[in-house]
Formats: C-alpha cells, sequence, structure tokens
C-alpha cells in the first residue's frame, strides 16, 4: 500500500507534466534560460524549480544554462544551502542584477532554510533575484507542504528527471529509487526486488546503475546482510572509480566501513574509513571528512580505545560547526557523550547529551531529540537515578511512536525493559522486552533481535525458568554468530556456561 508521502510526490509530478509539457531535455534546458534571461531583461524577478534526479543530468543541464547566460553577459553563481541557510539575505549582499543563483543542497539545509525563505520571501521579489533551486521530489514536497507562501511565489517548475527505461516504470523509480530507509522488512524487500530488477535493465548505465548497486547495500546493510552488502558497495566502488566520481568513491569506501565494522572486523573498517577520509580532504568535501572522522571514533570507540575516539569526535564537531550543518554538531556531541559515559564519567556525558537535545529541538529533529532522550535515559539509569531514566526513555518512546520511527521504538521499549530488571520487577521487564523484540523482528534488526533475546534469557533465569531461559541465549547466540557481534556471543556464552552448570 501507498504511503500519503508518496502518492503526494506522484499526484505532484503527474501535476507538473500536465501544466509543462515534457519536451526533449534540449528544449527545456532552452526554456529554463529564456525563463532567466527574460527576467534580466525586464529587470524582474525570477524564482524557478529545476526537479532532477540525476546528479550527472543536472550538472549537464546546469552546465548548458550556464553557457547561455554567459552569451547575455550574465554571471551564474553555485550556492550551498547547506552552508547558506538564510538565503533571501545571501542574495541580496550580492548584486542581483547581473547574477544568476543556482542553489544546491537545499536538504541540508533543512528546516532553517525553509523558515528563512517563507518569512523573507519579499526580499527575494524586492531585489529582483533570479534563482534556480534544484531539488528532488522530497524536496520540493516538502517546500511545497512547509514553505506554502514561498512556494506560492515560483513561477515555473522544470522537470529534468531523466531516466533512460520504459514510461511504466518511471513512476516507481521516481517513489522507491531515492528511498533508503525503511518501517519494515517487507518495505526493503519490495524496494531491493525493484531495485535488482531496475539493475538489470540499466546495466549499461554506469550512472545510475553505480546509484543503484550503492543503494542496494544500504538496503541490504539495513537487513543486516553485510556480506551481500559489501558485494553491492564493492561493485558501486569499481563503478565510481571507473567514471572518476571521487565523491562516489569516497561514500563507497565508508559504506564498506561501516559494514566491516558492524560484521566486528572493526580494523578492516578503520583502514576503509581512512581511504574515505583521504578522498574526502583532496576534493574538499567538508562534510564528508566530517563524516568520516565520527565514523572513525565510533570504531574507535568499539574497540575500547575511548580516547582516540573522543579525538575523532572532536574534529567532527569541529567541521559540523565551520559548515553550519546543526543536525551533524548535535549527533557528535551525542557520540561524545557515548564515549565519556564508556569512560564512567556519566556527568560529563550528560552534559554533552543536553547540548545535543537542545540542537535537536531547535532545529525540529524529532529522531535526534528521541536519541538524546534515550541517551539521557541510560545515563541516569547507569548514575542508579531509575526514575529520571524511565522519565526519559518514556520521552523517547513518545517521539519515535509519533515519527514512526520503529527502530528507535523498539530501543525505547528495551531500554525501558532494561531498567525494570535492575529494579528487580522482571514480569515488568518482559512486557517492555517482547514488543521490542517483535519490532526487532518485523523491521530485521537482527542485532537488537539478538540483544533483546539475550535479556529476555536473563529474565526468565531470574525466575527460575532454566529451561525458557536457555532457549532464549540459544536463539541470541545464533544470531550473535550470524552478525558477528562479540559483546552478544561473549554475553550468551558465559550465561549458558553459567545456568547449565
Amino acid at each position: 500500500m501507498m504511503r500519503p508521502g508518496a502518492i503526494y510526490i506522484l499526484l505532484l509530478l503527474n501535476l507538473l507534466r500536465m501544466t509543462e509539457i515534457i519536451d526533449p531535455i534540449e528544449a527545456r534546458v532552452s526554456r529554463l534560460g529564456n525563463y532567466l534571461i527574460r527576467a534580466h531583461k525586464y529587470n524582474k524577478a525570477s524564482i524557478l524549480f529545476a526537479l532532477y534526479l540525476s546528479e550527472y543530468v543536472r550538472a549537464d543541464v546546469e552546465k548548458e544554462i550556464k553557457q547561455l547566460l554567459d552569451e547575455q553577459g550574465l554571471e551564474a553563481l553555485s550556492v550551498d544551502a547547506g552552508e547558506n541557510k538564510d538565503l533571501p539575505s545571501f542574495f541580496s549582499s550580492r548584486s542581483a542584477d547581473r547574477t544568476v543563483f543556482f542553489v544546491h543542497n537545499l536538504e541540508k539545509g533543512f528546516p532553517e532554510a525553509l523558515r528563512y525563505l517563507n518569512f523573507k520571501r519579499e526580499e527575494i521579489i524586492d531585489h529582483r533575484v533570479k534563482v534556480v533551486f534544484w531539488v528532488t521530489d522530497k524536496e520540493l514536497t516538502r517546500i511545497g507542504n512547509e514553505a506554502p507562501d514561498f512556494f506560492a511565489f515560483r513561477n515555473r517548475v522544470v522537470e529534468f528527471v531523466e531516466v533512460p527505461m520504459a514510461e511504466e516504470r518511471r513512476p516507481a523509480l521516481v517513489e522507491f529509487a531515492l528511498e533508503t530507509e525503511y518501517r519494515s522488512l517487507d518495505e526493503i524487500k519490495r524496494s531491493i526486488e525493484l531495485k535488482e530488477t531496475l539493475l538489470s535493465e540499466l546495466s549499461k548505465d554506469d550512472e545510475i546503475s553505480g546509484y543503484l548497486l550503492s543503494s542496494l547495500g544500504i538496503l541490504y546493510f539495513q537487513m543486516c546482510s553485510y556480506k551481500k552488502a559489501i558485494e553491492y558497495y564493492e561493485k558501486a566502488l569499481v563503478i565510481s572509480k571507473e567514471i572518476g566520481d571521487r565523491r562516489g568513491e569516497g561514500a563507497d569506501l565508508g559504506n564498506l566501513g561501516l559494514a566491516y565494522n558492524d560484521l566486528g572486523q572493526v580494523e578492516k573498517a578503520i583502514d576503509y574509513y581512512e581511504q574515505a577520509l583521504v578522498i574526502s580532504k583532496e576534493i574538499s568535501d567538508r562534510r564528508g571528512e566530517g563524516n568520516q572522522l565520527g565514523n572513525l571514533g565510533n570504531a574507535y570507540n568499539n574497540l575500547g580505545q575511548v580516547k582516540n575516539a573522543i579525538d575523532y569526535y572532536k574534529q567532527a564537531l569541529v567541521i559540523s560547526k565551520e559548515i553550519g550543518d546543526r543536525q551533524v554538531e548535535g549527533n557528535q556531541l551525542g557520540n561524545l557523550g557515548n564515549a565519556y559515559r564508556n569512560l564512567a564519567q556519566v556527568k560529563k556525558a550528560i552534559e554533552y547529551y543536553e547540548k545535543a537535545l537542545v540542537i535537536s529541538k531547535e532545529i525540529g529533529d524529532r529522531r535526534g531529540e528521541g536519541n538524546q532522550l534515550g541517551n539521557l535515559g541510560n545515563a541516569y539509569k547507569n548514575l542508579g537515578q531509575v526514575e529520571k531514566a524511565i522519565e526519559y526513555h518514556e520521552q523517547a518512546l513518545v517521539i519515535s511512536k509519533e515519527i514512526g520511527d520503529r527502530q528507535g521504538e523498539g530501543a525505547d521499549l528495551g531500554n525501558l525493559g532494561s531498567v525494570y530488571s535492575d529494579l528487580g520487577q522482571v514480569e515488568k521487564a518482559i512486557e517492555y522486552y517482547e514488543p521490542a523484540l517483535v519490532i526487532a523482528r518485523e523491521i530485521g534488526d537482527m542485532r537488537n533481535e539478538g540483544i533483546w533475546l539475550g535479556n529476555l534469557g536473563n529474565v526468565y533465569s531470574d525466575l527460575g525458568q532454566v529451561e525458557k531461559a536457555i532457549e532464549y541465549y540459544e536463539q541470541a547466540l545464533v544470531i550473535g554468530k550470524y552478525v558477528k557481534d562479540p559483546r552478544i556471543i561473549n554475553f550468551c556464552e558465559e550465561n549458558l556456561k553459567s545456568i547449565k552448570f
């Protein structure tokens, strides 16, 4: 069943096709250029949206439009919305007379960029700004929903969603190809089936095949099928190297690192992160550099080298502040909190969690807010302040349910189970562990499935139900070995050994 958001996107695209006849791409390039040239000629503002799927198509189209503008003596200026969230002020601070702005990375500027555009939309008109916003279908949908007054100011939406395939496949690609986060195992499996079909049809198109391979790797990673994920990431990496896509190469290397990290091969993961980091520095991709530093921090944290981890987290934090990425800044503060909690410096950890929580609330990052509330719950549990821990975990659970974050919901339920288990309220702990286990199985989260099975083994052991406890430990052990998580394996083997003998 199609989700409401997906239906809206498809209706929006159909509406665009009704209002903007889909001519050959050359005609659309010419039309977009002429809109801008006429706006300059008559000294008017022009707010245009260019809808795209492929970065390569976008780059080619933008290059051709810039050539048309150059012939008219107009200057094209690229603007990164992630670094310049107050776009109206940025436009007005530059001479808009002979300048055309091309705005990229709108999603990186959300939600602040949307607020600025909506509340300062008159500035764009008053300064007669000529601007093209490059948007994906998701970005366009969000602009229409969250900045409706600004969206109403648009002059035109021109579509450059070029996909070399049968027309009947196109809506399916638009709906699913950009998505790699799903709420259920069934959704992941359906997307894998679609993307593998598309991959077989587009085997001669390196650009889209590389994208699909990388996307399939992410989906298999979400299913904890790490070896399969690695297989796809490696194929995507080959294509990135062949077509000279250094940014894509760095992303593929980073993804390989994530997969090997979750396989327990942390040293190998570090090698891939370091290769990705080198590329990010070479191409001056500060965002990518920050991501890989954060990944390295996580890897060293997993190895128990917490001081090294803190060093990497702090470097990543500096970059997130430099580029104005508040969401990543909050994530790195949360990571620092985790590291200090591992060092048993719980009060210091709480300071970082609270800073991260403030940022999540300020930018409207509900998922991040839930994560930090959960972290605070764990920290207060460590301090023995159980009532406060329960309060934070319950707040986190409310948010997870509100935003449909099934993985977060499962974690929050499991955390509450752990708190009640520590309180000796074993029956209540089971009430939380069981639905957490159901969610983990529904979404294919095998690692947490193993953790909740192991915890259920503990509580049934406390109840004296030894056979049931052994059953849960053995199930958890099988999963621990499958996902190669030494923590689950050691936990179950030690408990099985003590309970049997």
